[in-house]
């Protein structure tokens, strides 16, 4: 298989004249394919239909999705990295992320197809800068700083009305892992005018807590996402059952694709998560936001 998706890239590479020369990369690309929820997102809002040629699987799923509905059907849908797939779309940037396979990653360089590559994903200051950069790579600066001067008007007000407010310790749960530092879910609590409680315990990335840690550090707010059974996992679980938070109600639920959306949407996460911590500074709906579930 390795072999085959090897002979598709090269394949691909004479017919283009080989690896991308500098003339060629400065082009504007007519043929963009995105390889990440992230850049999923983000190309909806700032690319025409015509020239966004091929998304994720995931732009489509209710509860992962923050653009469902908005890909129109003629676009192709990717479930898996798929070089021979790819090569025969014929796109002339493909967008990974650093969390792209690493083998993937090894033969699209080898390819010769001009790749753009979305870094930093683990804070709001990254999201930033990476919706920036994949504006520039699409040949669309002008659209992408709009969508950051968004984003960044919701930020700066969340952080006006949160100034000064008493904050919340938050343990994310996802039975048994939870978010440290450097994490996104981490970044959206701090935002929202929280305590990230994986941080305090030393927890880096997202990692295993246990129950019987979770137990011990007693956060105030669980944060929960809206997928089957994980409130389950904390109510019908023998020590996490009589954790105080969980038995006074101090449960919080924000919708799977807030909770981990890697793009502009991370605003409305944080701001809908605000409202839950700080109902009296923060109301429901996110300013200037489409209805959400």
């Amino acid at each position: 298989m390795r072999r085959s998706i090897l002979a598709a890239a090269v394949l691909w590479a004479v017919c283009v004249g080989g690896p991308a020369a500098s003339a060629g990369d400065r082009a504007r690309p007519e043929r963009v394919v995105s390889l990440n929820l992230a850049a999923d997102e983000v190309l909806v809002e700032i690319l025409p239909p015509g020239r966004l040629v091929g998304v994720t699987t995931f732009a489509d799923q209710e509860g992962t999705s923050n653009v469902v509905g908005r890909v129109p059907p003629e676009t192709a849908r990717f479930p898996r990295t798929d070089m021979e797939r790819l090569v025969a779309l014929a796109p002339d940037l493909v967008v990974v992320s650093e969390y792209t396979d690493a083998d993937f990653l090894d033969v699209l360089e080898r390819s010769g197809l001009r790749a753009h590559r979305m870094r930093s994903l683990d804070s709001l200051a990254g999201f930033r800068a990476a919706m920036l950069e994949l504006g520039e790579a699409v040949g669309e600066p002008a659209a992408a700083r709009r969508l950051v001067a968004r984003y960044d008007a919701r930020l700066r007000e969340l952080a006006r009305r949160l100034e000064g407010v008493r904050r919340p310790r938050v343990l994310y749960w996802s039975n048994p892992m939870t978010a440290g530092d450097h994490t996104a879910i981490g970044a959206l609590i701090e935002a929202a005018g929280g305590v990230n409680v994986g941080r305090e315990l030393g927890i880096q990335g997202i990692g295993p807590v246990g129950a019987e840690r979770a137990f011990l550090a007693d956060p105030d707010v669980v944060l929960v996402g809206t997928w089957p059974g994980v409130r389950e996992s904390l109510t019908g679980h023998p020590l996490l059952s009589r954790l105080r938070a969980v038995r006074e109600g101090h449960m919080v639920e924000l919708p799977t694709q807030l909770l981990v959306a890697l793009s502009h949407h991370a605003a409305e996460a944080c701001w809908r998560l605000a409202s839950q911590l700080h109902p009296d500074r923060v109301s429901a709906a996110t300013p200037g936001s489409r209805p959400g579930p």
